[in-house]
């Protein structure tokens, strides 16, 4: 006998008056009914989805619809053009433990996060979210951890410390650290297998601590130094006077922030701001790859570059025109939609 199994798709909103599968992501998570490799859809809300501070033991796929999607915002500018809906997908606190094992997140804007290690590789890999609150390593062995095209906006990703605690085959690439907090500590890298590449670190007071780590093609327009420990450093651009290792290549250091970013422009949202002009020192001071391609430094830069507003790589509508009402025993009504790809 042969049985069959496809993973389902689930919709979560918490707006009053809509119909969907769940309304908190504490509900949707832990229902017997949604099983390992299913999908939720966090659909947008002005209000923050309740996780009840749950810990994930299950391979989910979560997906949201981006952030910084209301232009007429003043105190959190967005990108215009992007998605219909001017609200994002808001998680609060939660952690994800061993069974988390292969779960992907993209889209999201999360409060707070915390991985509390795995028996095995976690292989969890977080694309295009925002985080507003601290990304921890806080226990455990944490192995295979892929963070690409994400902003952490005004926080930073850290380790706890400790001899029960460790982080491997990490990689950080193209994504944004946004202001005062924004940066990466991580004191507790080990092996040989991780990477902080092409990402673009923006007006942050804080310095950086990374070891055992290649580090390349990246921009830390930050205030306090970094320190590299048993690392590789070649074609970054630091703000201050940066001591490097005597084995660092092709580095910048003392680099004017608004000389290699631009003026700060309060019209444009944050992930806009760190957009490189032309005569950016960064522009093409990255890696030589193949001994013809120099990319941009800086989480634009390199073949799989940061995509503004974070909107999941999956279809999605721009723009919408429905007829606030129709006459009476009208048989039909027209309705004007605008759909991208978001690859």
């Amino acid at each position: 006998m042969f049985v069959s199994s496809h993973a389902k798709s689930w919709r979560v909103n918490n707006n009053i008056g809509v119909q969907a599968d769940f309304t908190t992501f504490h509900e949707a998570v832990q229902n017997a009914s949604v099983l390992a490799g299913d999908t939720l859809y966090f659909e947008p809300s002005a209000t923050v989805y309740a996780t009840n501070s749950i810990t994930v033991t299950k391979r989910l796929v979560m997906l949201g619809v981006g952030y910084f999607l209301n232009p007429t915002n003043p105190s959190l500018q967005g990108n215009p053009g992007l998605q219909e809906t001017r609200e994002s997908s808001q998680i609060g606190f939660f952690r994800l433990a061993n069974g988390a094992n292969g779960s992907h997140f993209s889209g999201l804007s999360f409060a707070n996060l915390s991985l509390t290690g795995s028996a095995s590789d976690f292989n969890l890999t977080f694309e295009r979210n925002l985080f507003a609150s601290t990304f921890n390593f806080e226990a455990g062995s944490n192995s295979g951890v892929i963070l690409k095209k994400n902003i952490f906006y005004n926080t930073n990703i850290t380790n706890n410390t400790g001899a029960t605690i460790s982080v491997s085959n990490f990689t950080c690439e193209n994504n944004i650290f946004y202001e005062f907090w924004g940066g990466v500590n991580l004191s507790q890298l080990t092996g040989n297998n991780n990477i902080f590449r092409n990402n673009s670190i923006y007006r942050s007071a804080i310095g950086m601590t990374l070891v055992n780590c290649y580090v390349a093609n990246n921009i830390f327009g930050c205030n306090g130094a970094a320190v590299f420990t048993n690392s590789t450093v070649k074609n970054n651009l630091f703000q201050t006077a940066q001591t490097l290792p005597p084995t660092a290549t092709n580095n910048l250091v003392s680099q004017n922030m608004e000389t290699v970013y631009g003026p700060h422009n309060n019209a444009l949202s944050a992930d806009g701001n760190v957009m490189i002009p032309s005569a950016s020192p960064a522009k093409g001071a990255g890696l030589t790859v193949g001994a013809v391609v120099s990319p941009d430094c800086g989480a634009f830069g390199a073949t799989d570059p940061y995509k503004l507003s974070g909107i999941p790589a999956i279809p999605t509508i721009y723009s919408l025109s429905v007829p606030t009402s129709i006459p009476s025993g009208t048989a039909t009504m027209n309705i004007t939609l605008s759909t991208r790809n978001n690859n």
